[in-house]
């Protein structure tokens, strides 16, 4: 009982107030995934029912008991990230990076703009 109580004090240590409601506006999109490199493909492809789920290509897996998964094949990060950085760093990150720079691509979020941005708020 008393295990339960010192949790419960706890999960109460945070006394920040509550956020505002704030609203949010979209103004880009990008995606690097197993459907599509660009959301028009990407939806067109989920719109189609195609699915990304294929046998996995990338590593040799038959130590393991699952041999699908949803690749992203044809990935490159050419023009997107500098090749030494891209050596560097892990797929899953790569595959963040690209989709995010992406994103401002589609919002026209250019270099000009970056740099008009309040970055302390």
């Amino acid at each position: 009982m008393a295990v339960a109580m010192d949790m419960e004090k706890e999960a109460k240590v945070d006394n920040k107030p509550p956020t505002e409601q704030r609203r949010v506006v979209v103004t880009g999109m990008g995606v690097e995934t197993s459907l599509g490199h660009d959301p028009d493909t990407f939806y067109e492809n989920l719109l189609q029912g195609n699915s990304g789920i294929s046998q996995i290509e990338n590593f040799d897996c038959s130590a393991f008991p699952t041999r699908i998964a949803g690749e992203i094949k044809s990935f490159s990060t050419e023009g997107w990230v500098a090749p030494k950085l891209s050596k560097r760093m892990d797929k899953f990150m790569l595959y963040l990076l690209i989709a995010g720079k992406k994103a401002l691509v589609d919002g026209g979020v250019t270099e000009e703009v970056m740099a008009e941005f309040d970055k302390a708020k």
